[in-house]
């Protein structure tokens, strides 16, 4: 692990630091002195309206919220570090705090620029309310209830065009906002679905691209939920197989995979009765837990690597006929993910940008004999016939090529968004490296020796050139590896979200 993460340091560092980005006359945009939550520092809040319909410039306006933490030293460089959040739905100005103290090294030198995208957070966010809090059954049932989808659009269409809250329309909104504030070239940072909006926005506007972080890659061609019963499959046989691998792991689960198998044909034959305590109450109630959800729970823990940890444990009560600690990582993840965010934004997205290039047939195979199953594309497809569908650009999954400096970390076992997407991306992304994560997710979170990560990030912003330093010892990014076994649910940590 340390091995290969000092090779990213080494990749980034001989690189050439950049002195040649230059601002534009004067900004548009005046921003103030604001606090943000949970950070000291300083910071300059603001807001910028965009017209609604950018093709035609006529009609509603929406606001955009805008977050800037200056860069703290006395040697500023004139380009910014731009986070593209996840989701979609989730707000980038919700994690201004969280990023700026992640990456001190960055903040010394480069201005931080958050901006909601339209449909988020104080961005005319498109808010959603799916089930019902009482009622804990609601939040085991389906994964977008229909009815919910209907009250929504019903709320949402008098004051919003949900047509217009696709991608590529979000980074004109990001370059407009770019010039307003007087930047010329800008390094992109995104994870999960941000990677996807930091892409679009790359192939949109490059001139204006100075380099680019991608962690845990979703390109335009990445149609989702279509491969998440099948990366949900390798990541869980990858945990499960390390947990073999490993002496204390091995010798308090030894049957570890038969016991999946063992509580996947329990839940086959139809759900399971639990009984769980009400959150912050003594009283007791008993809920139906199925397949689906049971599923679902497991996807979510293997988001990132200490809830993965954990996968073992609670197949192994399931097997053994407990299935309460299941039902209530079921109701967590759906309380603290599923339910929070933007979800009228994220079906603005899906619904035209994913579900529709879907072929009929190709997510039911992929979802054969795996234990996710293909409940995520019925019923997101189900959503989708409820909900109004942008048109894209005809060229809108093509690979975005270029040769801007790009960084791609993936995790070993990501769920979501594998290697396999990063080995893609990185063919046409000429100037680009893709490191693998060893025991990795969808985020790091609770790995060691990710501190040598984050510094390889921050020397990564100071890169102007990578041709000729792709060398050294990188970690595989494809294949089998052989690594030792690393040893609450959580809405996202940093850039990590895509559904």
């Amino acid at each position: 692990m340390l091995k290969a993460l000092s090779s990213i340091a080494i990749f980034v560092l001989v690189a050439l630091q950049s002195a040649s980005a230059v601002r534009q006359n004067g900004p548009k945009l005046i921003l103030t002195d604001c606090q943000i939550p949970n950070f000291t520092g300083k910071a300059k809040c603001g807001t910028y309206e965009v017209y609604e319909n950018r093709a035609t410039k006529k009609g509603r306006k929406i606001t955009l919220k805008i977050v800037l933490i200056p860069a703290t030293s006395d040697k500023r460089e004139p380009d910014p570090f731009v986070y593209f959040a996840g989701g979609p739905g989730s707000a980038a100005t919700e994690d201004a705090a969280g990023l700026a103290s992640a990456f001190p090294r960055i903040l010394a030198h480069h201005d931080m620029l958050f901006v909601d995208q339209r449909g988020t957070g104080g961005s005319h966010p498109l808010d959603c309310k799916f089930y019902e809090e009482s009622d804990l059954q609601s939040y085991l049932g389906y994964f977008f209830p229909l009815e919910d989808i209907r009250k929504c659009r019903a709320q949402l269409e008098p004051n919003s065009d949900l047509k217009q809250y696709v991608t590529t329309i979000a980074a004109d909104d990001m370059d407009e906002v770019r010039a307003a504030l007087g930047y010329e070239r800008l390094n992109l940072f995104g994870g999960s679905y941000g990677t996807r909006a930091a892409l679009v926005y790359l192939k949109r506007h490059p001139e204006h691209v100075r380099t680019a972080l991608l962690q845990g890659v979703s390109p335009t061609d990445h149609f989702m939920p279509v491969d998440f019963p099948q990366q949900t499959e390798r990541a869980l046989q990858g945990v499960l197989s390390e947990c073999l691998a490993d002496k204390i792991c091995s010798e308090a689960f030894p049957n570890i995979k038969d016991e999946a198998k063992a509580v996947l044909a329990q839940l086959i034959k139809g759900p399971v009765e639990v009984e769980i305590q009400k959150p912050n109450s003594t009283e007791r109630v008993k809920l139906k837990l199925s397949r689906d959800l049971a599923a679902e729970a497991i996807r979510y823990m293997l988001y990132s690597p200490v809830p993965a940890s954990r996968v073992p444990l609670i197949l192994h009560f399931a097997a053994h006929g407990d299935y309460a600690p299941l039902a209530r990582t079921a109701i967590e993840y759906r309380q603290r993910l599923v339910a929070t965010g933007s979800n009228g934004m994220y079906l603005s997205v899906t619904c035209a940008e994913d579900l529709p290039w879907i072929k009929p047939g190709e997510g039911e195979r992929m979802a054969e004999n795996t234990f996710l199953g293909d409940y995520r594309l019925r019923q997101q497809r189900e959503a989708c016939t409820l909900w109004p569908r942008a048109e894209i650009e005809r060229d809108y999954a093509q690979p975005v090529k270029s040769d801007v400096p790009v960084l791609i970390l993936t995790g070993e076992w990501d769920p979501v968004t594998p290697p396999s997407n990063g080995e893609r991306t990185a063919k046409t992304l000429t100037n680009s490296l893709h490191v693998v994560v060893p025991h990795g997710a969808h985020g790091h979170g609770g790995l060691e020796g990710m501190h040598l990560g984050t510094e390889s990030i921050a020397a990564h912003v100071d890169v102007e050139k990578a041709e000729g330093v792709l060398v050294g010892p990188v970690l595989n990014t494809g294949g089998e590896h052989d690594h030792p076994h690393a040893g609450s649910p959580e809405r996202h940590s940093g850039p990590c979200r895509l559904e």
